[in-house]
């Protein structure tokens, strides 16, 4: 990752400069860079390092040069469309991003622990989970083909999700077990209403 030593300070362009950060927050992309501007006309020193190397120099932009493309009315309509292309692929993402949680939260609801009461003590948590866990990694890997690729995050999601499932599941069965929502005993449902291991649907672990 590339970092700044704590001896170095920010780095600075020299008066009447922009760098190639400047005229991204300006509103530049990299084509009307290229398109308006070409060629950088100085570079000055970058002051991040990847690992012990430094990174390559900082393109530098005469600010008369780029004010006075800035007017023209040429770039504003290029601006305007690299804007409202950049809008329209920001959308995308997240309509793209969207569905795939939906996705991953359908898998996770998918998932139907069988839980069988055993005569544990109360507050025995990690006992009560310990016979499922296994299960639970059989049940990610089944889930998550349908999926692939998932990324390390996504694939970490959809594993919260499923461990939400069981211990909900735990919780209907045992009163003094945490629920994922942090309702106390008293709020859930008490036995006689309360799910009956036989309820539960069978999970298929292959």
């Amino acid at each position: 990752m590339a970092k700044r030593t704590a001896s170095e300070g920010p780095p600075v362009n020299p008066p009447g400069f922009l760098a190639t950060q400047d005229l991204k927050e300006r509103g530049w992309t990299p084509a009307l860079i290229r398109r308006f501007l070409g060629e950088h006309d100085q570079t000055r020193p970058n002051g991040l390092k990847m690992g012990r190397r430094r990174l390559p120099p900082v393109k530098l932009y005469g600010e008369t040069r780029v004010f006075e493309v800035e007017r023209q009315d040429t770039f504003l309509a290029a601006q305007a469309r690299a804007a409202d292309a950049r809008e329209r692929a920001e959308r995308t993402r997240a309509q793209r991003a969207q569905i795939r949680a939906e996705a991953l939260d359908a898998a996770a609801a998918s998932f139907v622990p069988v839980v069988q009461p055993q005569p544990l003590r109360k507050g025995a948590v990690r006992l009560a989970r310990a016979p499922y866990l296994p299960g639970l990694e059989a049940a990610l890997d089944h889930l998550a083909t349908p999926l692939a690729p998932l990324t390390e995050r996504e694939r970490a999601t959809l594993a919260e999700g499923l461990r939400r499932r069981l211990d909900e599941a735990l919780a209907t069965i045992y009163p003094w077990y945490p629920h994922p929502d942090g309702s106390k005993a008293g709020d859930r449902p008490t036995k006689a209403s309360a799910a009956k291991p036989s309820d539960w649907r069978t999970w298929e672990w292959d």
